[in-house]
């Protein structure tokens, strides 16, 4: 015989109720609330681990919203600093090139003012049969600017300019009488007197192609300035150099004194150009 059970449920007012049942359907009911309890427990951990997932991920999208921003912003910073940086590269490329071409103006005034012709090319502006398209002198014509003032102060470098030694002018170049016989002659160069033993130096960037002691010259050295110019440096007491050597501008090659046909201490200075004797005042007493 199947076993029952009495359950008495009381309520708040005190009233009592009994409900009887057998120990099969007692069970079967345990079973099916421990199983509702076990759902609900399921239920409720799932829902708490989605809203936990979904805070999570509102967390991220709030914080990649504000990665993008920052991202945003620090792209827009460096496209300005870019900009900027492109206009102040085009500035500064721009006043090198007015720097480099107001230096070379300078050289070629400089140049002309003593005599060397310099050649500028104009492109043919103005002729017939000229065209294309127009581009702004500036910033592209860089290394156009540098090359030409590179060449300028590459002939500057060549040209005989300033004084070899200190003085003053004691004879002029052309027809004079001479200072021996008295006859009229043509003297070569210039006369620059001064000390014993003060010191002569290079006029000009060259090799040197002789030196030594040359008749009516006394202690000589000879110069070689490019394919251009030559200078010859005469009546020195002592040489410093030797032939082959590579000198520039301000290298002190020597000192004055009174050898070879010489009435007193002085230089005896000349420049060839393209084997021609030249007068060298204009080179020399730039500042006159």
């Amino acid at each position: 015989m199947e076993e029952k059970v009495h359950l008495i449920i009381t309520g708040d007012n005190r009233d009592s109720r009994s409900v009887v049942m057998t120990e099969k359907r007692l069970r079967r009911l345990i079973r099916t609330g421990l199983g509702a309890t076990v759902l609900f427990a399921i239920f409720t951990v799932v829902s708490i681990y989605t809203l936990v997932q979904d805070h999570s991920r509102q967390k991220r999208m709030t914080n990649l919203e504000s990665q993008v921003l920052w991202l945003n912003d620090q792209n827009s910073h460096l496209r300005n600093q870019v900009n900027r940086q492109r206009t102040e590269k085009k500035e500064l490329i721009s006043n090198a090139v007015n720097h480099l071409n107001e230096r070379s103006t300078q050289i070629e005034s400089l140049l002309q003012k003593v005599g060397v012709e310099v050649v500028a090319e104009d492109g043919g502006a103005g002729q017939e049969g000229s065209g294309g398209p127009y581009i702004e002198a500036g910033a592209g014509n860089f290394d156009d600017a540098l090359f030409y003032s590179g060449q300028l102060l590459e002939l500057a470098d060549q040209v005989p300019l300033g004084r070899p030694t200190k003085g003053y002018l004691s004879s002029s170049y052309g027809r004079r009488r001479d200072p021996f016989n008295g006859h009229m002659a043509f003297h070569s160069g210039i006369d620059i007197a001064h000390y014993v033993g003060t010191k002569v130096y290079a006029t000009a960037s060259g090799t040197v192609v002789s030196c030594g002691v040359v008749s009516g010259y006394g202690k000589m050295v000879k110069i070689k300035h490019g394919d251009r110019y030559t200078t010859v440096y005469g009546h020195l007491q002592k040489i410093y150099i030797k032939p082959g050597t590579k000198v520039a501008r301000g290298d002190a090659i020597g000192a004055m004194g009174n050898t070879g046909r010489s009435t007193g201490p002085h230089l005896h200075y000349e420049i060839h150009d393209n084997g021609r004797t030249i007068n060298p005042y204009n080179l020399t007493f730039l500042n006159r």
